[in-house]
């Protein structure tokens, strides 16, 4: 078809993060993809025996209002949103990690 087309755009990483979903994440270099899936994994627990499973300290107090809210989420159900700042105000210290951020981006899938 005579159509310049790079590796990328045949199937790189942003290809698979954003268009495929076969990938859940692309990163700049083995130092920031490491980082990445370290704090992925401190979200997961190190097993499934409900003895054992970590409870992480927080000083966000559990019956904190949030006020913010308010003008975060509009009146009119019509009316788009953030829905990532509203994920913010509400998690502990504002504290979540996105799975798959690249990819549908009307979708939120986080920790």
């Amino acid at each position: 078809t005579n159509e310049t087309v790079t590796k990328e755009d045949l199937g790189g990483a942003r290809v698979h993060t954003a268009k495929s979903g076969v990938a859940h994440g692309s990163f700049s270099n083995d130092v920031t993809a490491l980082r990445s899936m370290r704090r992925l994994l401190d979200f997961l627990p190190a097993s499934n025996d409900k003895n054992t499973l970590p409870v992480k300290e927080t000083t966000d107090p559990a019956d904190r209002l949030v006020p913010s809210l308010e003008r975060l989420v509009p009146d009119d159900p019509n009316t788009p949103y953030n829905m990532k700042d509203v994920i913010r105000e509400t998690v502990d210290n504002g504290d979540f990690f996105e799975i798959m951020p690249a990819m549908a981006q009307n979708i939120v899938t986080a920790f």
